[in-house]
């Protein structure tokens, strides 16, 4: 077989033919907004490299200006304020998305238009696709952005309002969903290796399940040299908390900052100071606002100046899954991350080099007091995570392992 090789236009071809992916989600994935979208999004650009693409959202697209020549074609199965139309289905679990029969009948219809040789489904929320999908391409692939059987049994921890038995039994029909998945599709794609493990443990080997890692959000914008620190002399230390401020892992995280960890860090350092940052914050993380040195910032237009002026990012999660894009960000602009050992798993950093980890609020704390009167040591451990966050989840890292995702590398690319 001929080995891939560069088009005039810039795209690849594997042999005589170029590989046409299909990328479905759920929520319109540009621009990005939101972790999922930012995987998506990268997800499209890398595969681009081999060939056109499509992204399509079963929820109406915004209404954003593409240039004529993008290369990636930006489509969506739902019109704002179309009448409602019956769902595919008659039954569905909490954990799947809603996908009208209209959405369904434009998917088809954009299949046949765009013929693609992959299409790449987001998550267990969009079962419903799977199975009309199955028969009109040749390769399908599930993108599972978290293991969600197992997101669900973590997501007990920060939500009282639940009973043991609710999320026990969410987490085993999610688990029964996952399993009817992989017995259609003919590839798995997941953030990490431990996720790749739990999936296994679920699933066993039905199909191959690649490890595509979460990709540094924005990496164009990013100066790939590390940048300078921020100044020390208008408030030290400054640290920053990104995230989605509705979703209860984040808003338990936020909580843990301002009530517990930044209280003890302003023992050693009174002018520290905590943002949190992001979007749709509940009301019990505006209420964090009013306490001594924390700063709300709400829906962020642009995380660049608040990166630009962090000192610290520490990220005191309990649940979640995939990976933290928000670490892979903060690290490659130079910030030094502390962390939970879950919010860092997944992404094989080394703890005390590349990145500090510990379970406890008072352990995070001292941490962060012990990286502040050390600016040998805090400068190394910028240096040590800027190198390894760009090697394993740059471009090109994400690039490699889109190609080993869709066969490129089986096909002899």
């Amino acid at each position: 077989m001929n080995p891939i090789g560069a088009r005039p236009d810039g795209t690849i071809s594997v042999g005589n033919a170029e590989r046409r992916v299909l990328v479905v989600s759920h929520d319109p994935a540009f621009p990005p907004t939101s972790g999922a979208d930012l995987r998506n999004c990268r997800n499209a650009e890398a595969a681009a490299e081999f060939g056109p693409v499509c992204l399509v959202s079963v929820r109406p697209r915004a209404m954003v200006p593409r240039a004529a020549d993008a290369p990636i074609r930006i489509e969506a199965l739902s019109i704002e304020g179309e009448a409602r139309t019956s769902s595919i289905g008659w039954w569905r679990m909490g954990a799947e998305q809603r996908i009208s029969r209209s959405a369904l009948a434009r998917l088809k219809t954009l299949v046949r238009d765009f013929r693609p040789d992959t299409v790449l489904v987001e998550g267990i929320g969009l079962f419903k696709l799977l199975r009309p999908l199955r028969p009109l391409t040749k390769q399908l692939i599930l993108d599972m952005h978290n293991v969600e059987s197992d997101l669900a049994g973590q997501l007990r921890r920060v939500d009282a309002t639940r009973s043991a038995a609710a999320v026990i039994a969410t987490s085993l029909g999610i688990r029964r969903l996952e399993r009817k998945a992989l017995a259609i599709v003919d590839r798995v794609w997941v953030c990490s290796a431990s996720d790749r493990e739990r999936l296994m443990a679920v699933c066993g080997d039905k199909v191959p399940i690649d490890v595509v890692p979460n990709g540094i959000p924005h990496a164009g914008d990013i100066p790939e040299t590390l940048p300078a620190e921020a100044v020390t002399d208008n408030g030290f230390p400054e640290i920053l908390f990104v995230g989605h401020l509705g979703y209860p892992p984040n808003v338990d995280a936020a909580e843990r900052l301002a009530v517990a960890i930044l209280p003890r860090i302003r023992q050693a350092f009174p002018t520290a100071r905590l943002v949190l940052a992001g979007r749709s914050p509940k009301p019990a993380v505006r209420a964090l606002a009013g306490l001594p040195g924390v700063e709300l910032v709400e829906d962020p237009q642009d995380v660049v100046p608040l990166l630009s002026r962090a000192h610290l990012s520490i990220i005191p999660l309990t649940a979640g899954g995939g990976t933290r894009i928000k670490i892979l960000e903060a690290m490659a602009w130079g910030v030094p991350v502390i962390a939970t050992p879950l919010a860092g798993e997944g992404l094989d950093l080394v703890d005390k080099d590349e990145v500090l980890l510990s379970d406890t609020d008072e352990g995070l704390a001292e941490m962060a007091v012990g990286l502040c009167l050390d600016a040998e040591r805090r400068a190394l451990q910028r240096i040590r995570a800027h190198r390894a966050v760009w090697a394993r989840f740059g471009p090109r890292a994400v690039r490699n392992a889109v190609r080993d995702g869709l066969g490129l590398e089986e096909a002899g690319a």
